[in-house]
């Protein structure tokens, strides 16, 4: 291993702290941080081996630096391609650094994933959908997107939106259809209820 992951995460620590936009109140360090977290979960159910898992550390890290200056479109891309010079300035060998650069390319919606190690970093990236937070996360999405484009959104036609997104999601790897998939099932009849209780009031 050429690069210590201490070093690694001391210093992009310090780069959110500087330059993330403050209306980001989503995917911001608090999101990162969660999934770095569920990356080496997921990877460790899979068992994949020493390199793989720091791959997705490295991934996780980087996969929505994108966003540091408040702007959704094409994230991903900048990501990656911050995460290119990044990683080589830790000296990382180029072909790792390509397989971590797919990887963050990979969470672009919608979501279509080359192999395991994509599969499993887009499924953390949308853990949210599946976990007991999931309606507050709905939320601070809708608040994210309020401040960064400086108007105001009706929360029902965000919940429907979020339903339509919800519809066209499918988790990819084994750990997550079977300890995911529960969790988002249950998270998509509470957004319906929550639909029909707001389209009744509206009436």
């Amino acid at each position: 291993m050429c690069i210590s992951l201490t070093s690694f995460e001391h210093r992009i620590r310090k780069l959110f702290a500087e330059r993330l936009n403050p209306a980001v109140c989503y995917h911001n360090l608090d999101h990162t941080l969660s999934i770095v977290d569920k990356v080496n979960e997921i990877g460790e159910y899979h068992q994949l081996d020493k390199e793989q898992l720091e791959n997705l550390f490295f991934a996780g890290w980087l996969h929505d630096v994108g966003y540091w200056e408040g702007i959704a479109i094409e994230h991903e891309e900048r990501g990656a391609n911050f995460a290119q010079d990044f990683l080589m300035e830790f000296g990382l060998p180029e072909a790792r650094i390509e397989v971590i650069c797919s990887a963050i390319r990979a969470t672009k919606v919608p979501q279509k994933p080359r192999n395991l190690m994509e599969s499993i970093i887009c499924d953390a990236d949308l853990y949210h959908l599946s976990s007991d937070q999931f309606y507050e996360q709905t939320l601070l999405l809708k608040q994210e997107f309020e401040q960064l484009n400086n108007q105001s959104v009706d929360l029902l036609g965000w919940l429907r939106n979020s339903e339509k997104f919800m519809k066209s999601h499918h988790y990819h790897s084994p750990y997550a259809l079977k300890f995911l998939q529960p969790g988002k099932d249950e998270n998509f009849q509470y957004l319906l209820s929550k639909i029909d209780e707001l389209a009744k009031a509206s009436l």
